[in-house]
């Protein structure tokens, strides 16, 4: 790679990436009249999912156990967006796992809706719907003809018969075939007064007597005397008749519902917290780094706005993706581990500096030696986020085929939180490699082709006279008994926590219902435990109370795990009893989640086969990239440390009382990615000083020389990370997003111990049991 540069090289760059992120931000669109056109799309065209927009999450799958084909889950799939678009509902994800025959279906609330009612629509959605006309008055008289021969259906009002009071009523129109049958039928019952009998399913929705022969290819359905129709239920017969009957009856597996309020919330604290993430970064780097740090942030803007752009659509060669808040927080932590590799790369600089070679032989080699260290590093995170994707994405994705074989017996587990986060983590992490390190060199060497910006101390070089002493270093291998002391008591004294406080399982792994309510005032926790066991008819609920300090709005969650499901009537009837004997309270309905406890256990067990799965591919890596200086033993050794950071994660969840859920395992899965990466730039800068030394100085002399250089590197990176996490944090509990909080305080947490493991137990557990082997040799 070239080190020498031009000027122009800096300013073309630099204003490419602030054009690229103003468009990204805001688009290009042009206004003609009242039409707009959009030609580039930007954050404003982001398609938000349920969790901030608000809207339902359902998974159905066959009932009684019926083992559907794939053409058959194909055609349930046509008949459900059938009839979404009938209920006007067109921002809609839908697809079919052909694996474990589940249908999965996420939609929003529209614009301005207020009245909305989810299981409702959820029940018309999965009806089967199957339409038939029969002899006489029982389901299983004769077969005249079925829904398929149907050409059309529409509701109607008005009188049906001459003289008659208006009512509401189905209108029919038959195909050619269902004309023909319908008329000879009808012909043939007239002769003796015979009757038909409609039936949708199992209901008999009419029966009629057969006056005279209908040849003209339409029909009506109207309802009895005592039961007459109302305007609702001849619109909903309609919309199903004409959606068309689905192939086998459905069950509803899981559902969760989010109110559009509780979503906008949500969202402008995490755009808050990101800000103020990308703020403080800004000022580390550039105090820390002067202008490569400076220039590291303006490329780490690039990086974000890429990052968006992949989201909103604004590349047309890619599909648009649904951003989801555990993919904001995975935007943000990726601001966080973005400037990885410009740390690297700058820290290479000024240790190059220091040596006392020129500006331009101190950039060259701190590209050429910092490239190595940040693409191994990165490769681990690459990794955990494909199995994110893999594990917990569509069927029909790309990393879901390719992982297929490892996951095929659990089915589908979520199509949305953790799956946006693992896609915002690895789109962040691929674009780090064109921002981070392609872009931020391009302006430092354009930096440093102009004479004013020559000066050795911009790029982190002490002033003449100002060199500071070189600082002794930590002779870390000498404590190694110590470190992997300390770590096997933490580990213990966590285990003895859980065994006393005990480990709570969410209804994501239990299965199970849990219901969200707003609240004003403040009430007694023991009274309304009481009163909410006896409107849902549950004794072994649990109250959780939360509070967002931003807004005022305070929350209660209801908890019931195990096999119970809830529905909305269920809700009303608590929101009924609970406003009855506590008016000030006004408690009112934010969200719904149901999940069965079959569906609970696969997401358990697929969660647990990830994390080991993660754990196996990091290990076959690092054996393979580090095999010249005994990489599977290194490997074994990391992998040992990562049992230590996992074990602070559990903890953590612990001591917080939080229930273990998606987030849980996101966080493990994270914790592979970032401590491994710490540790594999501290074995390759083993394995850089390995080729300088050669065969001179002893193992623990390497070890010890390898970690005191990487040290400084891996405190650095950790410190930006845990700024933006640590900004996630305290705007999750302002705002009241415990769903964020329980995920990035127990990650910020395992970052944090992912640094000691790095530098301190690996490296010590390698050292000894190299020393072992030696003795046994």
């Amino acid at each position: 790679m070239k080190t020498k540069g031009k000027a122009w090289q800096l300013v073309v760059t630099a204003l490419l990436i602030v054009v690229f992120v103003y468009t990204a931000f805001f688009g290009v669109a042009a206004k003609y009249g009242d039409v707009t056109t959009t030609y580039i799309k930007g954050a404003k065209d982001i398609r938000f999912g349920v969790d901030i927009k608000g809207g339902v999450n359902v998974t159905f799958v066959p009932s009684d156990s019926y083992d559907a084909t794939d053409e058959q889950l194909d055609a349930a799939r046509l008949v459900i967006e059938n009839r979404l678009v009938a209920l006007n509902v067109t921002d809609y994800e839908l697809y079919v796992d052909n694996n474990s025959d589940s249908l999965i279906l996420e939609f929003p609330w529209q614009s301005g809706e207020t009245d909305f009612d989810p299981e409702s629509a959820i029940q018309e959605i999965g009806t089967t719907a199957y339409l038939t006309f029969r002899e006489g008055a029982s389901k299983d008289g004769e077969l005249i003809l079925d829904g398929s021969m149907v050409e059309s259906a529409s509701a109607q009002y008005g009188a049906v018969s001459n003289g008659g009071s208006s009512e509401y009523y189905v209108a029919l129109k038959f195909t050619t075939e269902g004309a023909k049958a319908f008329g000879d039928a009808t012909t043939k019952l007239a002769a003796d007064k015979g009757s038909i009998s409609i039936w949708l399913d199992d209901e008999n929705v009419s029966t009629a007597t057969v006056n005279t022969a209908i040849t003209d290819g339409q029909a009506i359905i109207t309802s009895s005397a005592s039961n007459p129709f109302t305007q609702d239920a001849v619109v909903k017969m309609a919309r199903q008749i004409n959606s068309g009957a689905l192939p086998f009856a459905l069950s509803v597996d899981s559902y969760s519902t989010v109110s559009p309020s509780l979503g906008e919330n949500s969202l402008g604290a995490m755009v808050l917290a990101g800000l103020i993430a990308f703020a403080l970064i800004v000022v580390f780097m550039t105090v820390l780094y002067r202008l490569p740090g400076f220039l590291a942030c303006i490329a780490l803007a690039g990086q974000v706005a890429a990052t968006l752009a992949f989201v909103s659509g604004y590349f047309p060669v890619f599909e648009s993706f649904t951003l989801t808040l555990p993919g904001i927080a995975g935007i943000i932590l990726a601001i966080g581990m973005g400037v990885d590799a410009n740390v690297i790369t700058a820290e290479r600089i000024k240790e190059e500096l220091k040596n006392g070679k020129s500006l331009d032989g101190a950039l060259k080699s701190g590209f050429a030696r910092g490239l190595t260290p940040i693409i191994d590093g990165n490769v681990t995170i690459v990794i955990v986020a494909i199995v994110l994707m893999g594990a917990f994405g569509p069927s029909d994705g790309l990393f879901a085929k390719a992982l297929h074989f490892v996951f095929f017996a659990f089915g589908p587990s979520t199509a949305g939180t953790i799956y946006a986060f693992g896609y915002t983590l690895l789109t962040g992490v691929l674009l780090n490699f064109v921002f981070g390190v392609f872009a931020t060199r391009v302006m430092i060497r354009g930096a440093a082709a102009i004479k004013a910006l020559r000066n050795p101390w911009l790029y982190g070089a002490a002033k003449p006279g100002q060199e500071k002493a070189e600082k002794k270093p930590v002779n870390f291998v000498a404590l190694r008994k110590k470190f992997l002391t300390f770590s096997a008591c933490l580990m213990a004294v966590i285990l003895l926590c859980a065994a006393v406080f005990g480990v709570h399982l969410d209804t994501e792994f239990t299965g199970g219902a849990m219901v969200t309510l707003s609240y004003e005032g403040s009430f007694d926790q023991a009274a309304v435990q009481k009163t909410a066991a006896a409107a849902l008819e549950n004794t072994g609920l649990t109250l959780q109370t939360g509070e967002n300090v931003a807004t005022g709005d305070q929350t209660l969650k209801i908890s019931m795990p195990g096999t119970e499901t809830v529905t909305t009537e269920q809700v009303e009837n608590l929101l009924d009893s609970l406003n009855e004997n506590y008016p000030d309270n006004q408690f009112a309905q934010l969200s719904l989640s149901n999940v069965s406890a079959a569906m609970g256990t696969k997401f358990l067990q697929k969660s647990l086969v990830a994390v080991v799965f993660a754990l196996v591919l990091i290990l076959l890596y690092i054996a393979l990239r580090f095999k010249n200086i005994g990489g599977l033993t290194g490997g074994m050794m990391a992998v040992l440390a990562l049992v230590n950071d996992l074990m602070v994660v559990f903890g953590t969840f612990v001591l917080l009382r939080t229930a273990l859920d998606g987030n849980f395992i996101a966080a493990m899965l994270t914790i592979l990615g970032y401590s491994i990466n710490d540790t594999v730039v501290v074995y390759d800068r083993i394995r850089e000083n390995r080729a300088l030394m050669g065969k001179k100085g002893s193992f623990e002399e390497l070890v010890n020389q390898s970690v005191n250089q990487s040290a400084r590197r891996t405190l650095i990176t950790t410190i930006t990370t845990v700024m933006a996490l640590g900004v996630m944090c305290i705007v999750a509990k302002l705002y009241g997003l415990d769903s964020i909080f329980t995920f990035a305080f127990p990650l910020m947490m395992g970052m944090i111990s992912g640094v000691y493991t790095s530098l301190c137990v690996s490296t010590s557990a390698w050292v000894l049991w190299s020393e072992r082997s030696k003795k046994k040799n």
